[in-house]
């Protein structure tokens, strides 16, 4: 029995295709890791709430303020959002 071989060509694709996929895979790729460097600042800033009250009012801040920034979307920097609050609260401004 004699081996059939096909000889059909497969369907040709588009070129940008694959380069429309390969972008949009590099976006994906690009949101997760700004996800991630994202958490990995806030798990850092969170530590701020280990700290007792004392050494919160050396630096500055209250616990109040901490957590109030801890709780902001991920995509916020809470740092500069407490920096910021703080900032206003020792010029006499929002408190």
């Amino acid at each position: 029995m004699a081996k059939e071989i096909c000889t059909m060509n497969p369907p040709l694709r588009s070129p940008w295709i694959g380069t429309a996929l390969r972008a949009a895979m590099a976006r994906l790729r690009g949101r997760f890791e700004t996800n991630r460097r994202d958490r990995e600042r806030r798990d850092a800033f969170l530590n701020l709430l280990r700290l007792d009250d004392q050494i919160l009012d050396d630096i500055g801040v209250t616990r109040a303020e901490v957590a109030r920034a801890a709780r902001l979307p991920l995509r916020l920097n809470a740092s500069d959002a407490l920096a910021a609050k703080a900032h206003a609260r020792r010029k006499g401004g929002i408190g």
